[in-house]
């Protein structure tokens, strides 16, 4: 007779779980051990065992991972009974079973990390020829990005020390997102940054080592939304190419005594330490002329004023250090200086002269002081000692230095170009084709257009000269060095796209995972667009004309160049004072979406501007000349895009104008509200599929700067000459007024609908929780949000879950954000939550009483929203609307779609709908 197993036969994935044999037995497991086997269920109903070491006990734990949601297993245990008597063999039976199925886990998490070398038999082993995986092993978190860094270890013993390893992490962030088996992964090429990773090791040594020793000890983080929230347990050990045996010990590096006084030097960092004897008072930076200082220059001359009291005849030595959060660097060490009086103005003081600079660096390439430090005094009394004990200084109250493009001469010094090399590294029309000067190409081809050619073009050299010019601010020698490098990186990330705009880029088809039929292939399918299309139709042509226009392929994702090309726009609309961008109207249409053109699968964007607080929205004349001006004064001066399609190779833009059929419907082959950029002009050798992304990570690729070192650059990227850094401009556009909207209505419909509502004596309709109703929660909880779709769950939804499936499903795909009058869309917008009808009643208005010319078929989108724009008495058609919608409230009452009290309280909803001040 077997046992029973108890515990949880749907365990969360994530979750330590205990279970625990019953044998039922004569003896009662008298004298039994009892041994634990897992069997996994395979696609074809066979069981696999993965057991590896058995459980044994008769209460076990089990966890399991993401990759086991939805995976059936059984859980067999064996009863082993040692014989009564002497000499009488064991016996070992089934004692019990128990199938489980792991369901997904509630709270997101990381749930651990781990660093190993793929290609080692000993997976903890490596040199700096090797490449290490990364892997965090995530609960709840699919499609989530999480970012790695790589640290070497400091810390004596087991674990990681925070504190110690503070200065030991590598600027690189590595990126991947969670696969559906619950792994993010990535691969870290150790060679491709070997010089920065050893210097790095090399510099700071474990408490009470002498030298580095035989191996770098390296471990992983990995971090989702800034926060760490996992580290690798076991290191991996990489050679360490500089030690030798018998090597000497490393020569300790310099640093403030500890109980000296020290006196940060501005407002950025660093806590003033007071001199424990009372005698030293402030320390300040001045110039010549005696005036204070709070920021200086590379090329600027500084001394030291020095506040003290009963220090007069003695004698002191100031030391000025580059503050940094673990190790500070010793910058410039005065000789022995005799008080005079109470406030002394040291004579000599001395040049911060770029080699003086470059002594608060650690690193040649990527240190975060490459370009500005923080200074503070450390005031040293040649007369008085004190014991050695740990000191820190935290990070406010610091002088700023900036290493700045055109340092000032002093006292008769020779102004140079620091690490100029003459032209000898610079990137230039004689170097030969390479994947960088493709980069080079992509990521500035807002600056006077260009195509993704490994080849440095006579475009190339003008794009360049242009950047140089209207972003860097710089002299104009179209040629590439570290200066260049570096600021094509400063303006990717200032201009970088946000998220709310990817979000516009998607594609809003909404019959996703069903069978239908598209105008352009009219054949029935699957619809499998995910955001950007399904990349099917490569080589198929309408009415099978070669063309790029007719091209029905859906490109996997939106072009590299027209995005960068969009960063460009963005930078120029940040000095214009008359227009700003708003939007995109249209980024990715999968064929689903019913067009019958195919620029905007993955060659097209369409956006949409202001004019001050006036939006440029609806088919109006006046939109014209303004939108005109816009295409000519930015796209086509700056952007080197052309009217329409006529030459190859460039950024082309839709005609502008505003033109009806002969029916007296509206054209939409012209634009009238919005500007079209399309790249369907560039020959198909630069349409291929590696040009086209579908995310940020994709887009943006590795830093230029460390691509030019991986691909052996390494002259080129430490040759600069001068540059003033961008870093703090700030833009203000890319404001989402649809955003912006959706957070004036999001909460009046969610106070509208309230809590779970399941009352079919009131309410025919459908079991409903804040407005989500339970088709709706059926079709997206899941997609949406990763919650399964029970009526348990749906019992639970939260405000912020309805807000994410209102906006994502209803709001922006629909076409609301289009509506002008924002009391007219939440009265319409509000109506079709509680009614199926409403958009059409809404239509049939529009036709009947205000004179538009739509089709009536109960579909909200942007034609429907230009009609209800049109009408001049916005008034006139919200009352109308509110009279149509209690009406068609009385005949759903009659029709006994719901109750007299209910019908009630929908009319006072109308009512306030029309109260509300937005």
């Amino acid at each position: 007779m077997t046992g029973i197993i108890t515990g949880p036969q749907n365990p969360i994935v994530g979750t330590s779980n205990d279970y625990e044999i019953n044998a039922f037995n004569i003896l009662g497991g008298f004298n039994s051990s009892y041994e634990w086997h897992l069997f996994k269920k395979q696609k074809n109903s066979t069981w696999k065992d993965i057991t590896g070491t058995p459980k044994t006990g008769k209460k076990v734990s089990y966890q399991f991972g993401e990759i086991a949601t939805g995976i059936e297993f059984e859980i067999k245990v064996y009863e082993t009974q040692q014989g009564l008597l002497p000499g009488t063999p064991a016996s070992k039976k089934l004692a019990g079973t128990l199938v489980l199925i792991p369901a997904a886990g509630k709270i997101s998490k990381i749930d651990k990390v781990i660093l190993f070398n793929r290609n080692r038999k000993d997976v903890n082993k490596a040199s700096y020829r090797d490449t290490l995986t990364a892997q965090a092993h995530c609960i709840a978190m699919f499609g989530k990005e999480i970012e790695f860094q790589l640290w070497e270890d400091d810390a004596a013993g087991k674990g990681h020390d925070p504190a110690v390893n503070k200065n030991n992490r590598q600027n690189k962030v590595y990126k991947a997102r969670v696969n559906e088996k619950g792994i993010a992964e990535v691969r870290i090429s150790l060679m491709s940054d070997e010089k920065i990773l050893r210097q790095i090791a090399n510099m700071f040594l474990m408490r009470g080592s002498q030298n580095e020793g035989a191996n770098h000890e390296y471990y992983v983080t990995a971090s989702y939304y800034g926060k760490i929230q996992g580290a690798s347990k076991v290191n991996v050990d990489v050679v360490n190419p500089d030690h030798k045996s018998g090597q000497p010990p490393a020569k300790p590096r310099p640093k403030p005594k500890p109980d000296t006084p020290k006196f940060p030097a501005g407002q950025n960092g660093g806590t003033k330490q007071p001199d424990p004897k009372g005698n030293i008072l402030d320390a300040v930076f001045i110039n010549d002329s005696g005036k204070e200082l709070s920021k200086v220059s590379v090329g600027d001359k500084v001394r030291v004023r020095i506040h003290s009291k009963n220090m007069v005849g003695k004698h002191i030595q100031y030391v000025i250090w580059e503050y940094d959060t673990g190790s500070h660097d010793e910058i410039y060490r005065s000789g022995n200086i005799k008080i005079p009086a109470d406030v002394c103005d040291t004579t000599s003081g001395f040049v911060i002269t770029k080699s003086v600079f470059d002594k608060g660096k650690d690193l040649p390439i990527g240190d975060p002081d490459a370009h500005e430090q923080n200074y503070f005094i450390e005031i040293i009394s040649i007369d008085f000692s004190a014991e050695s004990k740990r000191f820190g200084v935290d990070s406010d109250g610091l002088m700023e230095v900036e290493n700045v493009r055109s340092p000032a001469v002093v006292k008769g010094e020779v102004k140079t170009s620091s690490k100029a090399c003459g032209g000898k590294y610079c990137i230039d029309k004689n170097s030969v084709p390479s994947e960088l000067i493709r980069e080079i190409n992509i990521r500035l081809a807002g600056f006077g257009g260009n195509v993704p050619t490994d080849k440095f073009t006579d475009k190339t050299e003008k794009m360049i000269k242009q950047f140089q010019k209207d972003y860097m601010k710089v002299s104009e020698t179209g040629k590439v060095c570290g200066n260049v490098l570096r600021a094509i990186d400063e303006f990717s990330k200032n201009f970088d796209i946000n998220t709310a705009l990817w979000n516009q880029l998607k594609c809003s088809c909404t019959t996703k995972n069903k069978k239908v039929k598209s105008k352009i292939r009219r054949i029935e399918e699957i619809n499998n667009c995910k955001d950007f299309g399904d990349n099917t139709g490569q080589g198929m042509y309408k009415k099978n004309v070669q063309d790029e226009a007719f091209h029905m392929y859906e490109y996997p994702g939106i072009h590299r160049s027209l995005l960068f090309g969009f960063k460009a726009l963005q930078f120029y609309f940040s000095k214009n004072e008359t227009y700003k961008i708003d939007s995109f109207s249209s980024g990715y249409r999968c064929r689903f979406k019913n067009y019958l053109t195919t620029n905007h699968q993955g060659k097209a964007i369409d956006i949409q501007f202001s004019k001050g607080k006036w939006q440029i929205r609806g088919p109006q004349k006046k939109n014209l000349a303004e939108l005109r001006n816009i295409r000519d004064s930015i796209f086509i001066k700056y952007l080197g895009a052309q009217k329409e399609w006529p030459n190859p190779n460039l950024f082309s833009i839709e005609p502008i104008d505003l033109l009806y059929d002969k029916n007296g419907n509206l054209r939409y082959d012209h634009t009238f509200s919005w500007i079209h950029m399309d790249v369907r002009k560039f020959d198909s050798v630069y349409l291929q599929d590696k040009y086209f992304c579908k995310n940020s990570i994709n887009l943006n690729g590795k830093s230029i700067a460390q691509l030019a070192v991986e691909l052996g650059y390494t002259n080129t990227c430490i040759c600069y000459e001068t540059y003033q850094s961008q870093q703090n401009k700030q833009i203000t556009t890319n404001s989402d007024p649809c955003e912006d909207k959706f957070k004036k209505i999001a909460p009046i419909i969610l106070k509208h609908e309230g809590g779970y509502k399941n009352e079919p004596s009131k309410d025919k309709g459908d079991p409903t929780n804040r407005g989500i109703s339970w088709p709706v929660w059926k079709k997206y909880a899941k997609e949406d949000l990763g919650v399964e779709p029970t009526q348990e769950n749906q019992k639970k939804i939260t405000e912020e879950q309805a807000t994410i499936i209102y906006r994502k499903r209803y709001w922006e795909p629909k076409g609301y954000c289009e509506i002008s009058n924002l009391k007219i869309a939440l009265m319409i917008y509000d109506w079709t939550i509680t009614s199926g009808g409403a958009i059409k009643e809404v239509q049939k208005l529009l036709v009947s009483e205000f004179g538009q010319s739509i089709t009536i078929d109960g579909g909200m989108g942007q034609e429907t929203a230009n009609a209800l724009n049109q009408p001049e008495d916005q008034e006139k058609l919200l009352k109308r609307i509110s009279e149509i919608r209690k009406a068609y409230y009385d005949y759903g009452a009659s029709e006994k779609w719901f109750s007299e009290d209910y019908l009630n309280g929908l009319k006072i909803r109308v009512d306030k709908c029309l109260n509300y001040q937005l």
